[in-house]
């Protein structure tokens, strides 16, 4: 009966796997919006998002769930719930209360889960940020609708409200995803939170606020923040610099999802708005490899009980463990044929009007590529690893093999 369980649970899954890619290649539907009224719009954009809450979520949630509580289990699911439904809705003040119900439950679980001693030190880094600009969201979005008469998103015609208005709205999405200088609580609260919630922060979190400021500001990004962009690429790097200094697992990966975040918001300056769905497709690869990487510290914590690299590196045994390091890493390189990949391939392709994107993308591929890969190198090289044969790794070598097919066969979708 167990047997009968686990086949069904996998033909399950691939069903999961497989029905997306038949989609996004238009075998199901013509057109790229399948649901479009006045409260929800659903198109492109919204399905690489809600696939990557799907399997981000219900991989993890469903293969992993002997190791968390049901309390756990409630809370992230309605994480999921909301998030899922952020992505897709079209009014603004059910924008706002999906947007910041998304995150309370994993708010709570910071403070309920975390086994760290300075959760709540990271618990109140991450409840200001979310409770501070959550009053002025909701003005603007009240002041917004009133403006152009509709609470409708898609129905708002831009540059009918000041300037200003646009740009204090897109720098309180800023601090949710984050960019500079707002992204002080982000490694806190990774190295601080249960190691379920840092997937679903790197996982989906980070795109709420890249979402918000498409949906609500798109119009900014052909000059407007140009000076600031150029900011947040030199500090991009510079997180990149800071990751390969990093022990820490799970602060290297919150660095490096500092790094890469930003990628989607070059795709907004070079993009234009019929090509506008690479960014967030990067946006799936990018969810899908934090997730993967973040469940491999999570197998290796179990049995090592520590995030340091170097006492992790004891833990790698096995060549089943040893494809999953090389996949995990190589997947943060952006190495073919991964999502990221051909993302990264068309935005270069697209910058090669400005000398100041093409020398930041010199700088962020060479860099970018270069850590993950020292680190995985020093990982395999002189393996002093111990015998776990007797350590059930099933369910996440179960679920390390989904992540990566949609990692690296995920191109298909293009």
């Amino acid at each position: 009966m167990f047997q009968f369980f686990r086949y069904s649970l996998f033909l399950a899954a691939c069903v999961l796997l497989i029905l997306p890619v038949v989609y996004s290649s238009g075998l199901l539907l013509s057109g790229s919006c399948l649901v479009s009224s006045d409260y929800f719009l659903f198109d492109r954009l919204s399905f690489y998002l809600i696939v990557l809450v799907v399997f981000l979520g219900i991989y993890t949630v469903i293969m992993l769930k002997v190791r968390l509580k049901v309390g756990t289990v409630s809370f992230l699911l309605l994480s999921l719930v909301f998030s899922g439904l952020c992505f897709c809705v079209n009014h603004s003040v059910l924008f706002w209360c999906f947007y910041e119900l998304s995150m309370l439950p994993l708010l709570f679980l910071i403070f309920r889960d975390s086994p760290y001693s300075e959760r709540f030190i990271a618990g109140w880094y991450f409840s200001v940020y979310l409770l501070v600009t959550s009053l002025p969201l909701i003005l603007l979005m009240l002041y917004l609708s009133y403006v152009k008469g509709s609470c409708f998103i898609s129905s708002w015609v831009f540059r009918n409200a000041p300037i200003y208005t646009y740009v204090l709205l897109s720098f309180i999405f800023f601090t949710k995803v984050p960019l500079r200088p707002f992204h002080t609580w982000l490694p806190i609260v990774h190295a601080e939170a249960t190691r379920i919630v840092s997937i679903f922060l790197s996982g989906y979190i980070m795109k709420l606020g890249l979402l918000g400021v498409y949906r609500c500001a798109p119009f900014l990004f052909r000059g407007e923040l140009l000076v600031y962009f150029f900011i947040c690429c030199v500090f991009s790097i510079c997180f990149i610099l800071t990751a390969a200094g990093e022990l820490d697992g799970k602060r290297w990966l919150a660095f490096l999802s500092l790094s890469h975040i930003l990628v989607p918001f070059l795709g907004f300056f070079c993009c234009g708005f019929d090509r506008m769905s690479l960014t967030f497709l990067f946006c799936l690869g990018h969810g899908l490899s934090a997730g993967l990487v973040f469940g491999l510290l999570w197998l290796f914590y179990d049995v090592t009980n520590s995030r340091n690299w170097l006492i992790l590196k004891g833990g790698i045994s096995g060549k089943s463990l040893m494809f999953g390091v090389i996949f995990g890493l190589l997947s943060l390189c952006s190495f073919p044929p991964t999502l990221q990949f051909f993302c990264e391939v068309y935005l270069v392709s697209q910058s090669v009007f400005s000398i100041l994107f093409l020398f930041f993308w010199c700088l962020y591929l060479f860099f970018g590529g270069l850590v993950p890969l020292v680190l995985c190198g020093h990982l395999l090289i002189r393996v002093e690893g111990t015998e776990t044969s007797g350590y059930r790794i099933h369910a996440y070598i179960l679920y390390f093999f989904f992540l990566s097919a949609w990692c690296y066969a995920g191109f298909m979708i293009l």
